[in-house]
């Protein structure tokens, strides 16, 4: 398929030819440039992930940075299963509403996530931190969280691993957002010495000379 530029050069050649051939050549560029937008338009909201081919990345949402799928959908813990128990509780008609998140080998392929990432040998399904994640079919696209609290047991997952419930969001909202810069001190200015002026010697008087007519009273 031709990508846009390609199109749009194609539309202004056959711009410049007349009758039924260059009605046919518009019809098949119009066609196919319907066709690309109407690919864009319905990818929506990207995620980088997708982009990357990663089975797990993370995403930020109106919750915080969380773990998201391969294609930038929400990933979610059941409360029911256990932390490091390697154990899905979500069976039969859990899964229709809540699919499994799996990767495409033994060996998950992640992208931002601290936490500790294996999988269930038997279905491949990912595990952070021992447990089962999970999308919900109710996300319609990257960014939604609408499974977040559904009947008190699921939950958002951080990037390291853990149950974003209420109260947990609750501590990470109210931690400041940035730490204080920290303020140098100013260096002490030592005071200045003062200078003690010597006083000037007064010169000595001098000595009046006596006349030795003063000194016999004559």
């Amino acid at each position: 398929m031709l990508n846009f530029s390609e199109m749009l050069l194609v539309i202004r050649v056959s711009a410049k030819l007349s009758g039924k051939k260059a009605h046919a050549m518009n019809r098949k560029v119009t066609t196919r440039l319907s066709i690309y937008l109407a690919i864009v338009m319905g990818l929506g909201i990207t995620s980088s992930v997708a982009a990357s081919n990663a089975d797990l990345g993370v995403e930020k949402t109106t919750l915080g940075t969380i773990i998201v799928d391969g294609k930038g959908m929400t990933a979610y813990y059941y409360l029911p299963d256990l932390p490091n128990s390697g154990v899905s509780s979500c069976t039969g008609g859990c899964l229709v509403h809540w699919p499994a998140i799996t990767s495409k080998t033994t060996t998950p392929v992640v992208e931002g996530v601290s936490a500790n990432v294996s999988i269930i040998p038997t279905s491949n399904q990912i595990l952070i931190n021992g447990r089962p994640i999970y999308t919900f079919v109710g996300d319609q696209k990257v960014g939604d969280t609408n499974g977040q609290g559904v009947g008190g047991i699921w939950y958002v997952v951080s990037p390291a691993g853990v149950e974003l419930n209420a109260s947990v969001l609750v501590k990470e909202r109210a931690k400041p957002s940035a730490s204080p810069t920290p303020t140098t001190p100013k260096a002490a200015v030592a005071p200045k010495a003062k200078v003690t002026k010597k006083p000037t010697p007064k010169p000595k008087p001098k000595a009046k000379k006596v006349s030795a007519h003063s000194y016999y009273g004559r």
